[in-house]
């Protein structure tokens, strides 16, 4: 026979605040019976140590901030950041306080940040999600089929915020989870580097520095954006200088042929 029983836990320097609940049971056997199997280990688990691989392929209908200063499209130098949520990390070379290591535990969350970067001001923040994950939300196979409702199962994202607008911007990611012996075995270099590289993107060619490349950017962005204008212009000037040319040397030749008459 087993029987459960559930009590609330309190802080006394919180009094009347429930800090938790604790479940317990009572198991009881016949003593006619023969000696029942070990107890139950209900001790923490210890943590292992593991390694998360995130590689960012593609963003999609990402919301373009900046214009394009000679055709004035939108247009975004777009990067993607990401940390653990709740963590900090710092550096300082040279440092007079005295850090004493501790240890806590946080959630497991994962949050994307997708910017814009400005060269001559701070960047621009156009959007993040958070993953869960201890609760991994299934893929979807394009950015059609991706929704908010996929993050959670109650639609709500960081924070237990509900949100009721739609996913407008989506993130194209891999994500490798492994052991410490996993990773140890298959090493992988950040980005591009040795051991186990990326791949070089597959750009488009009109993705450029146009000062750097003023050739491609008469190509790239003065005819595909003006070519029917620049064809209209170059038409009306010639037209014209055929124009002019002809009443310039109709005098001259009008005498020309008095003379020789």
């Amino acid at each position: 026979m087993t029987t459960f029983e559930t009590r609330p836990l309190y802080n006394p320097n919180k009094p009347g605040v429930e800090q938790g609940r604790l479940e317990m049971w009572v198991d009881m056997f016949p003593m006619d019976m023969p000696l029942p199997g070990p107890p139950l280990d209900i001790s923490a688990r210890k943590p292992k140590s593991y390694e998360m691989r995130v590689i960012i392929w593609n963003t999609d209908d990402v919301v373009l901030e900046d214009d394009a200063f000679f055709t004035g499209e939108k247009m975004s130098d777009i990067y993607v950041k990401g940390r653990l949520k709740n963590v900090l990390s710092l550096s300082r070379k040279e440092s007079v306080f005295s850090w004493d290591e501790t240890e806590c535990k946080i959630p497991a969350r994962l949050e994307l940040q997708v910017w814009d970067a400005d060269h001559f001001s701070a960047d621009d923040f156009l959007g993040a999600v958070t993953l869960d994950l201890s609760r991994f939300p299934r893929g979807a196979k394009n950015s059609k089929l991706c929704t908010l409702e996929m993050l959670k199962s109650d639609g709500s994202v960081a924070d237990d915020q509900p949100v009721q607008a739609e996913a407008r911007q989506v993130v194209e990611a891999e994500i490798h989870l492994l052991t410490k012996e996993e990773a140890e075995k298959v090493p992988a270099g950040l980005g591009r580097n040795e051991p186990d590289p990326l791949d070089k993107p597959n750009r488009p060619d009109a993705s450029f520095m146009w000062l750097l490349n003023p050739l491609k950017s008469i190509r790239y962005i003065m005819w595909h954006n003006y070519k029917w204008t620049i064809l209209k212009v170059f038409v009306v000037l010639t037209v014209a200088l055929l124009i002019l040319l002809f009443f310039y040397a109709v005098p001259g030749y009008t005498v020309k042929r008095l003379l020789v008459a």
